[in-house]
């Protein structure tokens, strides 16, 4: 299903809002970082998630007492 750009657009601008609102509040950011940071976050939206199927894994978890460094191959999942 092809979702229309406006629609898109409007999730995005709420998205950046929110990221700025929370992003001042609970870490007393200047305006400009909040707006820098919630400006290179929307964009990161954009670009990953058309690559993106639906259902698709994007992380795998691995048990606490998997050591640092196992490939993901080598876990038990």
């Amino acid at each position: 299903m092809e979702v229309p750009k406006e629609y898109i657009s409007t999730f995005n601008r709420r998205i950046e809002k929110q990221l700025y609102s929370e992003l001042r509040r609970d870490y007393s950011f200047p305006r400009a970082v909040c707006r820098s940071l919630s400006e290179l976050f929307t964009s990161y939206l954009d670009l990953y998630s058309v690559q993106r199927d639906e259902g698709q894994i994007i992380f795998h978890a691995a048990s606490k007492e998997v050591p640092p460094g196992v490939p993901v191959e080598e876990m038990h999942l």
